[in-house]
């Protein structure tokens, strides 16, 4: 006698489908997060150029400097200035002011006030222009002369008006005289320096600029010589 085979297992029983059959909702992975960034970034810089005129506009109002017109004074932090004419040339009032081979002088007639608490030394390297982007660094400071004996002082004292000639020598054909330069004036802010006694200037930038027409050199006069 054999045995009797097993009962088949009762299957579960089959409900009809009588609806559409609801999408199964899947969770955003990490990429839709960074395009959703994206998205968002976008349109927040949107906002803010399409006003203005664009995106080329929007880095050119950054990227502008304010002109300061010749002869008017930019109060600064670190210097006051005053910017009032300039000449550009070989030929000096004295004999004796040679450039070296191949430069040519810029020299400008100033008002510089240091408006710091100590002497300081800073005016050398207060102006900048495009010839001096030529030169390496240690070569673009000015040499100063005070304008009412001659004095070469690059060291000012602090709150007083100093009528100064501020001289560079540059790259001849770099500069010509009838043909304007723009001079940036830079300016900071003072905090107390890290690795030596005293006081740094921090975030240093072009604050203003102040364009001059220079005259050929050889109009230049040296006031202490008048």
């Amino acid at each position: 006698m054999t045995d009797a085979a097993p009962a088949p297992a009762a299957s579960a029983p089959v409900v009809e489908q009588t609806g559409p059959v609801a999408p199964r909702r899947r969770r955003p992975g990490p990429g839709w997060f960074i395009a959703g960034g994206v998205v968002l970034a976008l349109a927040a810089g949107a906002l803010v150029a399409i006003p203005l005129g664009g995106w080329d506009t929007v880095e050119l109002e950054t990227a502008a400097v304010p002109e300061l017109p010749a002869g008017d004074i930019y109060e600064g932090r670190h210097y006051s200035v005053r910017l009032d004419e300039a000449w550009v040339g070989d030929v000096m009032p004295d004999e004796y002011d040679v450039p070296e081979e191949g430069m040519t002088f810029v020299v400008v007639r100033a008002m510089l006030r240091n408006e710091w608490r100590e002497p300081d030394a800073a005016g050398t390297r207060l102006l900048s222009f495009a010839a001096l982007e030529e030169l390496p660094n240690v070569d673009r400071r000015a040499d100063i002369r005070v304008a009412s004996d001659g004095v070469y002082s690059g060291v000012l004292p602090p709150g007083v008006d100093m009528e100064v000639l501020m001289f560079w020598e540059v790259p001849v054909g770099s500069v010509r005289a009838g043909e304007p330069i723009a001079f940036g004036v830079t300016d900071g802010r003072p905090d107390e320096a890290v690795l030596y006694s005293g006081t740094a200037w921090r975030d240093e930038h072009t604050a203003v600029q102040t364009t001059l027409v220079p005259r050929p050199s050889g109009e230049l006069e040296y006031p202490w010589e008048r």
